[in-house]
């Protein structure tokens, strides 16, 4: 699946405006796709939490998204209770509330995958722990 399906359990406007984690951002080569061991060698942030707040940038048609975490995979020492990261409103639209899963590589200044929905969150969690332990063998070029 993409992960842009709505999860029958959360009908979430963030449901139906979750990104496609199998479809390569633009500029990006077909390798670094979410959640393999690649995209997470690559990661500034790969992330699972809730939105705690959603402030917009001004000037552009970006959104500050303040995230509770419950988890985080990329980096790998914990950056604390909260993270921040700014989000293209084109990607996703999320509000307080809203449980995600959020990827930004390291030369992107924005997060490129959004993941919304209990299902397609434990789907994308499942490739992630299991592509772990191959990226931290593997280095960014």
């Amino acid at each position: 699946g993409s992960g842009a399906s709505d999860d029958a359990a959360s009908g979430s406007a963030a449901d139906r405006s979750a990104a496609r984690p199998d479809s390569p951002s633009a500029g990006q080569e077909a390798a670094v796709v979410f959640g393999t061991p690649r995209y997470l060698a690559c990661a500034r942030l790969v992330a699972e939490g809730t939105v705690t707040a959603a402030d917009p940038v001004p000037g552009t048609a970006r959104h500050r998204i303040t995230l509770r975490l419950t988890h985080a995979y990329a980096p790998a020492k914990s950056t604390g209770p909260t993270t921040a990261f700014v989000l293209d409103d084109a990607l996703a639209r999320l509000a307080p509330g809203d449980r995600v899963l959020v990827g930004a590589l390291r030369d992107r200044p924005t997060a490129d995958t959004v993941i919304t929905g209990d299902r397609n969150i434990a789907t994308a969690r499942a490739r992630i722990t299991a592509s772990l332990p191959e990226s931290r063998t593997l280095t960014c070029d």
